[in-house]
This record gives C-alpha cells, sequence and structure tokens, in this order.
C-alpha cells in the first residue's frame, strides 16, 4: 500500500506557484517587451507634433510612449503623470527613446509641464483615430480574425467633469468591442449637438460590415439604422419612451407575452439565471417578426424580463425591456440576442466606471485644449492593454506595477500573445 508521501511525490509533485499574473520581469521578458515598446513609438510617430521644432528636447512619441507607462502604473492627473515618470527606470526610458543627459548619458524624463503643454495642444481626434485602429488590430490579431465579422460593437457617450472650464463639459462618444472590453474608436461630440449625430463620425473608420451593432434608446433612431443597413453592419437597439409609437407597435406584436406574473418566464425563446451576491437574477426573452413595423432593417422585435429574487425566492425587483433587431432567425438565435443585450453595458461598467473609480477621470479637471480627449484615450488604451493581456483586477495590477515599473514590459507582451 502506497503511502501519503509516496503518492504526493508521484502523481502530484510540488511545484512553486506563483498568484502574479506579471512577475519581476527576467532579461528574456525585457527583450520582449521592448520590441512591444517599439511598437508604440512607431504608433505614436505618426502623431503630429503642435510644438515649434525651436528648443524641442524630447521627441513626441517619446513623451506620449512614456504617458502611457504612467497610465499603466495608475497615475491619475498631470502632476502624478510627472511623477510616475520621473521614476521609470533607465531601461523603460531608453526603451522609449527619451533624450539622453548631456552630461551623463543616461536616459532623461520629460517633466510634468513638457507632459501637460504637449497633451493640451494634440490633435486629439486625430490621435484618437490612430490609437482606435491601433487597438482594434491587436484585438482582431488575438482573435485571429482578419475583422470584426460577428462581434458585438457597444455605442456609448460619456460626459467627463470638471472638462469645461467655465463652459460646457466635454462628451465623448466610444466604440466598445464586447467580451474583449476594448474602445477601439472614440470621437468628441461638438458643441450645440449630442452623440445622436455622431454614429457616422464615430463609425466611418471603423470596418463594420458583419459586426452587430448595440445601443441604448437614444440611438434608436431612423437615421442611424438606415446608417448600419447602409454598411452591411447589424443592430439590436432597445426601444423605449423616446419612440412612443415605435414602442406602442413592439408592444401590440409581443401581446401578453413575458407580462403575465402566473406565467412567468415559461414559454420563452430563451432564459438563463444567474446567482450571485446573494441574488438570483432569472432573464428570458420573447422575439417575434418584424411585422408591419417601419423601421430601416428591421427584422424581429423582443422582449425581455429580468426577475431579482433573494436566496429565498422572494422577488426583489422586476424590469421588462423592449427591443428591437435587423437580426433574422436564420442569422441570430434568442439566446446571441439576449446575450448582445446584456453584455452591451460593458461599455458602463468596465470602461465607463474604470476611468471614474480606478483613474478619477471626473475629479481630473482637465479642461484646457484636448487634454480630457487625449487623456481619455490614454486611458482606453492602458485598459485596453491590459484586457488583452488577461487582467481582471485593474486595480490590483497597476498597484503592483506601480511598486516595480519593469512589470510593464511581460503585460504588454502578454497583451499580443
Amino acid at each position: 500500500m502506497s503511502s501519503y508521501t509516496d503518492i504526493a511525490r508521484t502523481e502530484r509533485p510540488l511545484v512553486p506557484v506563483s498568484h502574479d499574473l506579471f512577475p519581476l520581469a527576467s532579461t528574456d521578458l525585457i527583450e520582449a517587451g521592448t520590441a512591444e515598446v517599439a511598437e508604440l513609438l512607431a504608433l505614436f510617430g505618426q502623431v503630429a507634433d503642435p510644438r515649434d521644432p525651436r528648443g524641442v528636447r524630447h521627441g513626441l512619441a517619446s513623451i506620449l510612449t512614456v504617458l502611457v507607462f504612467a497610465a499603466l502604473a495608475g497615475a491619475r492627473t498631470f502632476r502624478e503623470a510627472g511623477d510616475r515618470v520621473a521614476d521609470l527606470p533607465p531601461v523603460l526610458l531608453a526603451a522609449a527613446d527619451t533624450r539622453r543627459d548631456p552630461r551623463t548619458g543616461a536616459p532623461a524624463p520629460p517633466s510634468r509641464d513638457t507632459i501637460r503643454r504637449v497633451v493640451e495642444d494634440l490633435d486629439g481626434q486625430s490621435a484618437d483615430l490612430l490609437v482606435g485602429r491601433w487597438i482594434a488590430d491587436r484585438a482582431g490579431r488575438l482573435r485571429g480574425e482578419g475583422g470584426l465579422d460577428g462581434v458585438g460593437l457597444a455605442l456609448d457617450g460619456k460626459v467627463v467633469r470638471n472638462s469645461g472650464g467655465g463652459y460646457a463639459n466635454v462628451t465623448l462618444f466610444s466604440a466598445m468591442v464586447h467580451g474583449q472590453a476594448v474602445v477601439i474608436a472614440q470621437t468628441l461630440v461638438p458643441d450645440g449637438t449630442n452623440e445622436i449625430t455622431c454614429v457616422p463620425a464615430l463609425l466611418d473608420p471603423v470596418e463594420v460590415a458583419g459586426v452587430v451593432v448595440t445601443a441604448d434608446a437614444a440611438h434608436c433612431q431612423d437615421a442611424t439604422a438606415e446608417y448600419l443597413t447602409g454598411r452591411d453592419a447589424r443592430y439590436v437597439l432597445t426601444v423605449k419612451g423616446n419612440r412612443k409609437t415605435l414602442l406602442k407597435q413592439v408592444k401590440a406584436l409581443l401581446g401578453q407575452v413575458g407580462l403575465d406574473d402566473l406565467d412567468g418566464c415559461d414559454g420563452a425563446d430563451h432564459a438563463e439565471d444567474d446567482r450571485g451576491h446573494g441574488r438570483r437574477v432569472r432573464r428570458a426573452i420573447w422575439l417575434v417578426p418584424a411585422d408591419g413595423i417601419d423601421f430601416p432593417g428591421a427584422q424581429r422585435v423582443f422582449r425581455i424580463r429580468r426577475e431579482v429574487r433573494d436566496t429565498c425566492g422572494r422577488l426583489i425587483s422586476k424590469e421588462i425591456v423592449h427591443g428591437i433587431t435587423s437580426l433574422g432567425i436564420e442569422q441570430a438565435a434568442a439566446e446571441a440576442v439576449a446575450c448582445w443585450v446584456r453584455t452591451h453595458w460593458g461599455i458602463e461598467n468596465k470602461i465607463h466606471w474604470v476611468r471614474d473609480v480606478v483613474f478619477g477621470e471626473d475629479a481630473q479637471h482637465a479642461y484646457l485644449g484636448a487634454a480630457a480627449q487625449v487623456m481619455a484615450m490614454f486611458r482606453n488604451l492602458a485598459i485596453a492593454l491590459l484586457r488583452l493581456a488577461g487582467v481582471t483586477k485593474i486595480t490590483r495590477t497597476l498597484e503592483r506595477i506601480a511598486a516595480d515599473r519593469t512589470r510593464i514590459l511581460p503585460l504588454l507582451t502578454a497583451s499580443r500573445s
């Protein structure tokens, strides 16, 4: 009879275990990460330098690259960015190709004021376009696809608080890839208008053929649907009281299904349970053909019922949501439509919430020039690198990077592997 010692040695050998996703960088990791930094330099080398060439000491690409490092180290403000950059180890400064100190020959970091002036004077729209394309390309390579075909793309706007400087606060309109939770496009909403009119400006640079675009009820507009179908994209949109006639038609087609508490979720085209945080959430969806509805590309309408109960089965809340989609029954099952509606809200809790709470975006008081948009762009880029590297605990990872900046290098490598 084998002893416990024999079993432990022969069936499950003891091995070192590390819970650190990105350990201290070894020589190999540093070399691989340095190649990734070169990609960032090449990206920012395409951004137009707004400065007068006379007196320039730091290259624009180097400044923007070290600002990515600062964001990954948890910098929230220009002061914190300056401090994080000043503490960067020589290996990262050298990889970012910063200027050399003429006295010592060591790589020298740009100052806080240099970073602030560059960010304020930058062409935010052009820089956002370049960064969005870069993230989309990297995200697409990780999926092993040539494009976004069949992928969900969530649209939503965000007002950046304290960014107006006495005027209207800056509003940014973004597009996030479902599942991966990375922003691949962002545009500034001009003063005097709103995000509803900015759908073409946001999506024109993005290849959306075959993409399923999701948006809230504000975007349930004929013009938006015409634009998406004209570009061979699909849509899943919620319908609310801002389109009273359309909502009335959707409700009439669906009748009483899902409304009767006696029936509950019985007879739904798809239903699922989600347990956690001491609650049980029951979601069910019903879909019917969009017969007689005059809305561009409409194929089906749907009703979603969400019930939240406690551990004893007592009803806490109930919500009924209506929507419309250009996806026919042969293109998407009920489960897929329900999934797109649910994951759409990732743009709120995986992007906007992280920017607000983890990066303190609404408390930054960046209101001069393009500062609000450019800083949001860097936060989007930092979040994308973290998400693509498989990070789920963002705050903890930023803290570990702040403790040792060389962890940035293996993270950059992991974001493309």
